[in-house]
C-alpha cells in the first residue's frame, strides 16, 4: 500500500477516534518545527535514506509519548474524580443528617 493510499484511508474515515488522533497529530507536528521541517524535506524524496528513517522514528516517539501522556492524564482524572466524588458524597451525607 503506497503512502498516498494510507493518507487517503486516514483522511477518508469518519471514525471519531481516528479523526481525534489525526487532528492531534497534525497539531503536534505543526508545533514541532524541527520535525515539520524534516517531514517537509523528505516529502518529495524518492529514495529511502537514513534521514527519512530518523524522521519517522522521531515522529513515532512523539506519538508514543503523546499516547502515554493521554493515558496518564486519564488515570489521574479517574483517581481525582473518584476522590472528589467520594469527598462530595461524604459532605452530602453529613449535611443530610440531623
Amino acid at each position: 500500500m503506497s503512502s498516498v493510499d494510507k493518507l487517503h484511508k486516514l483522511y477518508s474515515t469518519d471514525n471519531e477516534a481516528v479523526v481525534w488522533a489525526r487532528s492531534i497529530g497534525v497539531e503536534v507536528l505543526n508545533e514541532l518545527d524541527s520535525v515539520k521541517a524534516a517531514l517537509m524535506m523528505t516529502a518529495g524524496a524518492r529514495k529511502s535514506t537514513r534521514a527519512t528513517a530518523d524522521v519517522w522514528n522521531i515522529a513515532g516517539d512523539i506519538v508514543q509519548t503523546l499516547a502515554s501522556a493521554v493515558k496518564t492524564a486519564s488515570v489521574v482524572k479517574g483517581v481525582l474524580g473518584n476522590a472528589v466524588g467520594s469527598a462530595l458524597n461524604q459532605l452530602v451525607g453529613r449535611s443530610g443528617r440531623p
